[in-house]
C-alpha cells in the first residue's frame, strides 16, 4: 500500500498518512489513516477520494492484473539478460584463451615460415621478437 503524509491529525495526535486501497471494491482509492494503522495504531480512517463508479471497479482490477503480468514478464526477461550476459562473458574469456593458446603460436609459426621462405633461414628467439 502506497502512502504520503496528509495534513490531518489522527486520534493519536500524529499527522495521518494518505494511503491507496487496492481492494476489489476500492481499487486505487485513496484514504487517510493513522501512520501506524497496519501495526495496531489508532483506528482513524477517512476516505480521501469519492467512491469509485461501477465501471472503474470493473476495469481497474483487470488493468492491475495486466500490469502485474507485464512486470513479472519483464522481471523474467531481465533475469534472462543477466544469464546471457554471464554466458557472453564466459565465451569472451574462452575466445581470449583460444587466441592465446592457438592463434599466437600459429602466428609465430607463420612468421617463421614466411621468414624461411623470404630470407631462406629459420628465425627464432630474439630475431623473431624483432620481426613481431
Amino acid at each position: 500500500m502506497s502512502h504520503v503524509t496528509g495534513f490531518v491529525e489522527c486520534y493519536c495526535g500524529r499527522t495521518a498518512v494518505i494511503r491507496t486501497a487496492w481492494t476489489t471494491e476500492n481499487p486505487g482509492r485513496r484514504f487517510q489513516s493513522c501512520r501506524d494503522y497496519d501495526k495496531g495504531g489508532c483506528k482513524f480512517f477517512s476516505w480521501e477520494d469519492p467512491p469509485m463508479c461501477s465501471r472503474a471497479k470493473a476495469i481497474i482490477p483487470g488493468l492491475l492484473r495486466k500490469i502485474n503480468a507485464f512486470e513479472a514478464e519483464n522481471k523474467g526477461l531481465l533475469r534472462r539478460i543477466d544469464e546471457l550476459e554471464a554466458e557472453n562473458l564466459k565465451l569472451k574469456r574462452k575466445n581470449l584463451k583460444f587466441a592465446i593458446v592457438v592463434l599466437i603460436p600459429l602466428l609465430v609459426l607463420i612468421c617463421q615460415w614466411v621468414c624461411k621462405v623470404v630470407y631462406g633461414k629459420h628465425i627464432e628467439g630474439d630475431n623473431l621478437k624483432m620481426i613481431l
